[in-house]
Formats: C-alpha cells, sequence, structure tokens
C-alpha cells in the first residue's frame, strides 16, 4: 500500500462453500431478509450458506430484489447467483433488475442468471444489452453470464451486431478487449461475424487482439479484403498483420490492395500487413510504395522492408531513423504508429538505443508519452526490448514505467528489476519497487532486495518497499519479520501499510496478525476512505486472529462511504 497508488477495492461474486440448515435457522432468516437495514442484509449474505434450501428461500430474495435499498437488492441478487440451477425461479425478477438503477444490482443480476442454466436464456437480449454499458462490473458481469449460458448464435449475433452499431466507441473498444481476453473459444462465432457487412468491422478488431492464435480466420479475413467500405478493409489488414506469418497465404491479395492508391489508409494497412507477414515476395511492390510523396505510407513501407531483411543493416537503420523522426510528427496517430513499429522492429541496441535517447529526452512530452503507450500496447513482446533500455541511464526511468504499466507481463523483467532496487538513484529505486508490485506474485524472486528498503532512511522509499511485498502476497512471507519494526513507525501511514503487508503476506500467522491488528485497527480511523476500506479488508485477511478488531469493524460497518462499510461487513464476518 503507498499513499500515491493504493490498491483499489475489489469485491469478487462471493463462492460461500455449501451447509445444510435446521429449516427453523432458514425461516429466521427469512423472516429476517424482510426486516429493513443491516440486518435484512446480513440475512441475504447468511442464506447463501444454505443453497439445499433454496426452494425456501428464493421466493423471499425474489421479494428482496423489489426493495428499495439498492444495497439489499444487490445482495439478494448475489446470493440468488449461490443457488444457481435452484434459483430458476428468480429468473424473470433477475431479468427485470438487469434494469435497475443501481449497477452493483444489474452486474449480481446477470452474474446470477449466467449461474442457472437453460433458465437464464430469457434474459440474453438484455444481457447483451449490457455488454455495451459504461459500468465495468456490468459489462464483465453480462459478458461472463453470456459466455456461460448455452446461446443460439443466429439468436445472438443480430442482437451483438445491434449494440455494436449504437454503442459509443468509447464504450466499445473496452468490450472487444474482453472478448478478446476470451481467447480462442470465441473465434468461430467471430468468424462468422466476418460475413456480416455491419459487425464484420467489430470482428476484425477483436481478431486483430488474438494476433497469431486468430490464424483459422485467415480466409474470411481475406475476403474482407473486398468490402466496400475502406475502413473494414483497413481492420482487415491490421487483423492480418497481427496474426503475422501464418497469413502468409493473403499476401498476394494485400500486395493488389497496396498497389491501389484509390485509398491512402488501405494502403497505410497493406504495407503495415506485409511487413508483418515475413513474405519476401511483397519487397517489389513496399519499394515502389516507399516512394509515395505521402510520408506516412513512406514511413511504413521502410519499416515494412527493414521488416523483410532484418539482416539488411543499411534498411534497419534507414527505417530505425525515419521512425524516430516520426515520433516527432505532429499528428498524435504518426507518432503513436512509428513508436509502435519503432518496437516491432528490433533493430540492434546500437543503432536505435542513440534514436530512443534523443526521442525520450524531447523537449514535447507529447512524444515521450505517444512512445510509452505505444510500446505497453505491445504488451510482453516488448519486454526485451524495454530491458535494453533499462541499461541505458538516460533510458532508465522511461523503462521502468513502461514495465509498471506492462504490469504481470512484464514479469521476465524480475531479474532485471531485483538488480535495480539496489540503485543509487532514490527515485530509480521508487520507481523500480513500483514495477514490481504491479508485476505482483512472480516478482516473488525480488522479495530479499526490496525487503533491505524498509531499513532505508527514507519514508517514502519504506512504504513503496510495503507497497511492493504486500502486492506480491504469500511468496513475501520471508520479508514479515522485517516489517514489524515498521509497526512501530512515528509515521502513522507507514505503520498501517505495515499492517497491510503482513495482512497479505502472512495472513495465517497468529504472531504477525497480534502485532499488525492494532495498526490496522488505527487504519479503519484515517481521513482517507481508501485507507479505511484497505485496513479493514486487510483485518478481514487475518480472519479469527483478528478477533479483536470486531468491536471497531462494527463502527466502521457504518462509515459514510459504502466501499468502506462494505469491506467491513465481510472483514467483520471473517473475525468472529
Amino acid at each position: 500500500m503507498n499513499k500515491r497508488i493504493l490498491s483499489a477495492l475489489f469485491l469478487p461474486l462471493i463462492a460461500v462453500s455449501a451447509a445444510m440448515a435446521h429449516d427453523g435457522d432458514v425461516d429466521k432468516l427469512i423472516k429476517q431478509l424482510s426486516a429493513d437495514g443491516e440486518a435484512a442484509i446480513v440475512a441475504a449474505d447468511e442464506l447463501a450458506k444454505y443453497p439445499g434450501d433454496a426452494d425456501h428461500a428464493v421466493p423471499a430474495l425474489i421479494k428482496a430484489l423489489s426493495s428499495k435499498d439498492a444495497e439489499l437488492r444487490w445482495h439478494a441478487a448475489r446470493t440468488l447467483s449461490e443457488y444457481e440451477v435452484d434459483a430458476a425461479p428468480a429468473a424473470a425478477a433477475l431479468t427485470k433488475a438487469l434494469a435497475d438503477d443501481n449497477a452493483k444490482v444489474r452486474a449480481y443480476s446477470a452474474y446470477a442468471l449466467g449461474q442457472m442454466g437453460d433458465a437464464g436464456l430469457v434474459a440474453v437480449p438484455e444481457l447483451i444489452k449490457l455488454i455495451g454499458s459504461k459500468d465495468v462490473l456490468v459489462r464483465r458481469a453480462a459478458l461472463r453470464a453470456i459466455d456461460n449460458l448455452d446461446t443460439d448464435q443466429d439468436v445472438t449475433l443480430p442482437l451483438l451486431v445491434k449494440v455494436l452499431e449504437d454503442a459509443e466507441p468509447s464504450v466499445i473498444i473496452p468490450v472487444l478487449h474482453e472478448l478478446a481476453e476470451a481467447g480462442i473459444d470465441s473465434l468461430p462465432r467471430l468468424i462468422t461475424a466476418l460475413d456480416n457487412e455491419k459487425a464484420c468491422y467489430w470482428a476484425c478488431l477483436v481478431i486483430a487482439e488474438m494476433g497469431p492464435d486468430a490464424a483459422p480466420a485467415v480466409p474470411a479475413l481475406i475476403k474482407v479484403l473486398k468490402h466496400s467500405e475502406p475502413y473494414t478493409r483497413v481492420q482487415a489488414l491490421i487483423a492480418l498483420g497481427e496474426i503475422g506469418p501464418a497469413a502468409s497465404t493473403a499476401a498476394d491479395a494485400v500486395s493488389q490492395l497496396l498497389a491501389n492508391n484509390d485509398s491512402t489508409a488501405v494502403q497505410y494497412g497493406a504495407a503495415f500487413a506485409l511487413g508483418s507477414m515475413g513474405d519476401k515476395s511483397a519487397i517489389g511492390a513496399l519499394k515502389k510504395s516507399a516512394q509515395s510523396d505521402d510520408p506516412f505510407l513512406k514511413m511504413i513501407s521502410t519499416w515494412a522492408i527493414a521488416m523483410l531483411n532484418k539482416d539488411d543493416k543499411v534498411a534497419v537503420r534507414k527505417a530505425a531513423k525515419v521512425l524516430v523522426l516520426n515520433l516527432k510528427h505532429e499528428q498524435a496517430n504518426v507518432r503513436a504508429a512509428a513508436a509502435r513499429c519503432l518496437v516491432r522492429l528490433e533493430a540492434p541496441q546500437r543503432i536505435v538505443a542513440p534514436m530512443m535517447i534523443e526521442a525520450f529526452n524531447d523537449g514535447d512530452p507529447t512524444v515521450t508519452a505517444n512512445m510509452r503507450a505505444a510500446i505497453v500496447a505491445y504488451g510482453a513482446k516488448s519486454v526485451p526490448r524495454v530491458l535494453i533500455a533499462l541499461e541505458k541511464e538516460e533510458l532508465r526511468l522511461h523503462a521502468l514505467d513502461i514495465l509498471r504499466q506492462l504490469g504481470s507481463a512484464a514479469k521476465d523483467a524480475v531479474p532485471a528489476l531485483t538488480k535495480m532496487v539496489s540503485d543509487d538513484d532514490a527515485e530509480v529505486q521508487s520507481a523500480t519497487l513500483k514495477a514490481l508490485a504491479a508485476i505482483g506474485p512472480d516478482a516473488a524472486p525480488a522479495t530479499g532486495a526490496i525487503a533491505k528498503l524498509l531499513a532505508s532512511d527514507s519514508e517514502d522509499l519504506q512504504q513503496d518497499a510495503l507497497f511492493a511485498l504486500g502486492s506480491i502476497g504469500e511468496g513475501a512471507a520471508g520479508a514479515a519479520k522485517s516489517i514489524l519494526p515498521l509497526l512501530s513507525s512515528e509515521i502513522e501511514f507507514t505503520k498501517v501499510a505495515a499492517g497491510w503487508a503482513l495482512a497479505q503476506i502472512a495472513s495465517s500467522n497468529a504472531d504477525m496478525a497480534e502485532a499488525a491488528v492494532p495498526a490496522l485497527i488505527a487504519g479503519l480511523s484515517d481521513s482517507n476512505e481508501l485507507v479505511r476500506a484497505e485496513s479493514a479488508a486487510a483485518l478481514g485477511l487475518f480472519g479469527k486472529h483478528a478477533s479483536s478488531a470486531a468491536g471497531a469493524l462494527k463502527t466502521a460497518v457504518k462509515d459514510n462511504h459504502a466501499e468502506v462499510r462494505a469491506a467491513a461487513r465481510k472483514a467483520l464476518k471473517a473475525v468472529q
């Protein structure tokens, strides 16, 4: 935990273990469910423990879905998700709840519908509408529900197309990313969508996100190259380029588009695709387009030629120079494309490093921001290049920030980052700790090096180190004893951060809990609601070992902020 960067509180969909109850216990909870306030919410949660009594509980939970209390409504929906197929009688009420004013009610209702099998199919049209939601929790729950249900593609595809037609791009883009993350299982449907004139543009975007795994889509993408809309053809070309060498069967068709100057955007996409496919038969066509008066087409074509001739030092140097010059282009899209192509080029360090230093040291912050963003967008494949930059003092902080943004995708950088923890520059050390924290559990090998900074004279480095260790989790358990002294720090936040870190890495250790609980109880009174919420969540991780915090948590359940109340309520159950 860090005073500048706090891990956001995320309340996952619960999975409470099944347990049988006496009829009297369930009846009591059902009666309590009709009460007002906290008692009803507690009853809704407790009923989740008794899926075997769904017949008795479901009618009461359906009624709770109509409560004026939004918090009770989403707790009721969440409990119904635990009953799975036995919650089928609630399908109609849950479908209605998909239009609730409260995002959590919509999200948990969607999740519950996705758990009830065929009974949830009635809600598919409404669930599809929700994948265009601006609320990420709702969007993900709807996508998960649709994925879980055995839906009929002939029914869902037209509805999906309408959502994609009507939604704003700002909503569509994250939805497409999440569809891409679903992986190869969604590819058959996407290939079918390529045959739909209105849906194929969006399908190309998702397929491009899949990269080489989407190779089976190549024949269908070749057909899309004849689409009447130029920008749809561009997206198909980008998808072919992202698939790479496995799309080389499209080289002839793509070369024809490169030679056709009816649309410069299509030519850009064609040059990109040819450079990514690895088919050297396209070099002739690319040399012609590299002579174009259009600066962007010239840049992409020069890059493509170098990609097809990586052993040609002259071609690689020429491409690197052109790309770096375009990092300063007045148009943002040109700068972003130049940065991404520079990463893909994988030019030798001696060629590209001096150019990158010049670009990163440019006085225009837009240049560096675009370059960072483009490298991050390239994902884990950019890590080897970033590690080279890490070796250059002038590029080090830029490289560390990129690795932080890459997060777990940068796990291969852990050995280099472990060495960097001991750097003489405090700014570099801080940036390194943030990168390791973002990588998370995979950064466990750096535990020893990080723990040494707990004894630093710098308050900021101590807190950064605590956040990194806590983010690593149980893999950093070896640092637990080194954290203990910071529980006596004169800095209140450092004490809370130390307690939080111990909860993440040693939650089952009674001695560590005894030492950390007082600091976390104090954190429940912090002026920052995120600190209060994290303190409550950390106490919950200690479970029964934090029973002495029950009184403070009961007070926190009445906090002004919903996130704190929810975290405190969950923790209270764990510690009692």
